[in-house]
């Protein structure tokens, strides 16, 4: 009975350890993937249209969040790109990309992280872009 009894102690500590870890991992990639920014123009993210703000910016995985004060809100998905300024950025930074007189949220790159999260171009980003307008790339940094 004693060896039995050892195994489930055994097993009780060990899944309490894992729970530990794993409630344990939100908060700090939180912590890491947040992160505040003044956007001084309107832009898109997919077809919702923001005025200028202040944002918070949340990056989970394969989406990003996007949010005012007021509670309003958008999620993007996203997919892996190359973040060359990983080791220079103390900040994250927004990339926005400029097609006349539209601005869409196309990037963001965290401090610290290798890839950035790229924002999959929406219908309405895709038949601007079609339209041979010009492209330009705008760049913010995230005040923290």
């Amino acid at each position: 009975m004693k060896p039995l009894r050892n195994q489930f102690v055994a097993f009780a500590v060990g899944m309490t350890m894992a729970m530990l870890t794993v409630v344990s991992i939100p908060a700090v990639v939180h912590a890491q993937s947040a992160m505040q920014v003044n956007i001084p123009f309107d832009f898109y993210i997919g077809t919702q249209k923001f005025p200028s703000g202040n944002y918070k910016v949340e990056v989970s995985g394969v989406y990003v969040k996007v949010s005012d004060k007021e509670g309003h809100a958008a999620f993007a998905l996203t997919n892996a790109v190359q973040n060359p300024e990983s080791r220079t950025l103390s900040v994250g930074k927004l990339l926005f990309t400029r097609y006349d007189s539209y601005l869409f949220l196309s990037e963001v790159r965290r401090a610290g992280y290798s890839n950035g999260n790229g924002l999959i171009p929406s219908h309405l980003e895709s038949q601007i872009a079609k339209n041979g307008v010009d492209r330009q790339q705008l760049a913010f940094s995230a005040t923290h």
